[in-house]
């Protein structure tokens, strides 16, 4: 090896121990693309609903070329609209959302069930009125960090078939009020990043 690769190779080092260097994004991770939301929005300060799902996505091999030091998942929404006999005759061209979400992986191996948690409690974005649905903009907040980092690369790995639960709640503010109509929510795969 020459001194241009052996100095490339320590920079790498120092780098990776450092917590500078990031896997390529790893894209719907835990199977959320596509899948859908249903809250009903209850009348309060803000129309405020609970949100739960529930998707199913295989092992996958991550090639680690080192241990990793941490691996953050940004949520993603591709769309969102509004229905049902409570909703205002005219819905709002604008709204504003903020949301507060938890999410578990987990799987049932043979050594027996573990699982991972991460969570995210200021998340916000907006909707701009698009047809019949609504453009999701200006997401923030929306990055969750696992904090039991070797229970979640084990699940992603190896153990068979995974769950990933998502719950939280959910406000929102707009004019007129969003209060009784039905929120769907479609999710984004959403990427996930391996720290070193």
């Amino acid at each position: 090896m020459g001194k241009r690769g052996l100095w490339f190779g320590l920079s790498v080092l120092v780098l990776a121990g450092c917590g500078l260097i990031s896997s390529p994004p790893i894209n719907n991770p835990f199977g959320l693309e596509g899948k859908q939301t249903s809250v009903t929005l209850a009348a309060s300060s803000q129309a405020t609903g609970s949100l739960n799902l529930n998707a199913t996505f295989n092992d996958q091999s991550l090639n680690l070329p080192a241990t990793p030091s941490g691996f953050n998942y940004t949520l993603a929404i591709s769309n969102v609209s509004f229905s049902g006999s409570g909703c205002p005759a005219s819905l709002p061209a604008s709204v504003n959302v903020t949301m507060s979400v938890n999410l578990t992986v987990s799987d049932s191996p043979s050594t027996g069930p573990r699982q991972a948690q991460a969570s995210a409690q200021n998340v916000s974005f907006t909707l701009t009125q698009s047809g019949s649905g609504y453009t999701v903009g200006n997401i923030t907040g929306g990055t969750l960090s696992f904090s039991n980092l070797g229970t979640l690369l084990d699940i992603l790995q190896n153990g068979g078939p995974n769950t990933a639960s998502l719950s939280g709640t959910i406000n929102t503010s707009s004019n007129p009020d969003l209060a009784g109509c039905t929120m769907t929510i479609t999710w984004g795969g959403g990427q996930g990043v391996l720290r070193f």
